[in-house]
């Protein structure tokens, strides 16, 4: 009876975690990282308020961005491990 019940929960509880997208800061300056992250990505993960209050922009203005500001960037604000 339940015990079908129980393993589709267990199941989709695992699904919802590796499909989470975001993240708090919090979580995503903590160790270990959350399963899935890119710990040389964390920018992406975060919440859009999250992105722009930490980083200071908006997503578009940070990925118009050379390559080398955006590292040069997660690493002053701390996403860059």
């Amino acid at each position: 009876g339940d015990s079908g019940r129980v393993k589709l929960t267990v199941v989709q509880d695992a699904l919802a975690q590796l499909m989470k997208t975001q993240y708090p800061l919090e979580e995503l300056l903590r160790s270990p990282l959350p399963e899935g992250v890119d710990a040389q990505q964390l920018e992406v993960y975060l919440s859009d308020q999250d992105f722009q209050t930490i980083l200071e922009m908006k997503r578009d203005e940070y990925a118009s961005l050379p390559s080398w500001k955006q590292i040069d960037l997660k690493k002053s604000k701390g996403l860059l491990c």
